[in-house]
């Protein structure tokens, strides 16, 4: 029984970043219907603004989470409106917006390495107590990152399924042409979940760097599993990419426990494999 609580409490810790990179990127991949790898930078930028504030301009981590967040949802929307609209607008078709965004990735992740150098730099911890949930230690900070993490998700969720502005997203993607008939405006509509998107990849960062190092790879580091949790939660789905990424970082948990976490990933990538492979035909 400890081992599974450990599994469900310790995986649903690690999965927060992925929880809200994979709902962020559905997001954009929903609308605009292209996988965007430029998305895993804006996971970096975030923690990137978050150490800024946090450490360059004295702001506590709490204070930093908001404004960082904020920062990198403007930077999502920066690379819509002078990348990826410019494109879409010429008629450039979802593979060559593909390769686009990887070419975006190089630019944004390579701009950084040449403004900050690519040396290591770290958030400053709040003060941390420790408490004991159902057997298991925990401190403070990794509470209130779940509680952060899932209060912004529940949001993001009732936003897409129980509002109009979430109907709206929903009509334009489906058949933007009608959607466009009924009074949607595509480039508001477009600008408002570039934004949240991004919002979501900046937390994610922060959540990521605050538990460990914040380098200029840990986007690309996080993006391939971030496509694979969106892919497998299904394509557009939100509350898709919500359970997939929790039960991918309980799985992940559970294994790391019992052996080393390279056999964790293995185990991973294997399950994702074999579910794509099973579902493959339906697909087709």
């Amino acid at each position: 029984m400890s081992f599974i609580i450990d599994a469900i409490f310790i995986g649903v810790l690690q999965a927060s970043p992925l929880i809200l990179a994979a709902m962020g990127f559905t997001l954009i991949y929903y609308l605009n219907g292209f996988i965007n790898f430029g998305y895993g930078e804006g996971i970096t930028y975030g923690a990137y603004f978050a150490s800024f504030l946090n450490v360059s301009f004295g702001l506590s981590f709490y204070l930093s989470i908001v404004p960082a967040a904020m920062m990198t949802g403007a930077l999502s929307v920066l690379t819509y409106l002078y990348v990826f609209r410019p494109a879409t607008q010429r008629g450039v078709k979802p593979a060559e917006l593909i390769i686009l965004s990887v070419g975006l990735s190089f630019v944004l992740r390579y701009g950084l390495i040449l403004m900050v150098g690519a040396e290591n730099v770290f958030l400053n911890e709040p003060p941390i107590a420790f408490f004991t949930f159902a057997g298991t230690g925990a401190t403070s900070l990794q509470f209130i990152a779940l509680i952060l993490v899932f209060t912004f998700a529940f949001n993001l969720y009732w936003l897409i399924y129980h509002t109009g502005f979430g109907e709206k997203v929903r009509g334009l993607a489906d058949n933007p042409d009608l959607a466009q008939v009924s009074g949607i405006d595509p480039h508001r509509v477009s600008i408002y979940v570039w934004f949240i998107a991004g919002a979501a990849a900046g937390l994610a960062g922060i959540f990521q760097g605050v538990f460990a190092l914040v380098n200029p790879l840990m986007g690309w580091n996080l993006i391939l599993i971030t496509v694979m949790v969106s892919i497998i939660g299904g394509v557009g789905s939100v509350r898709g990419a919500l359970v997939a990424a929790v039960v991918a970082g309980i799985l992940t948990a559970a294994i790391t426990l019992i052996t080393k976490p390279l056999y964790a990933e293995v185990v991973l990538l294997s399950a994702f494999i074999l579910i794509l492979w099973r579902r493959s035909p339906r697909l087709a």
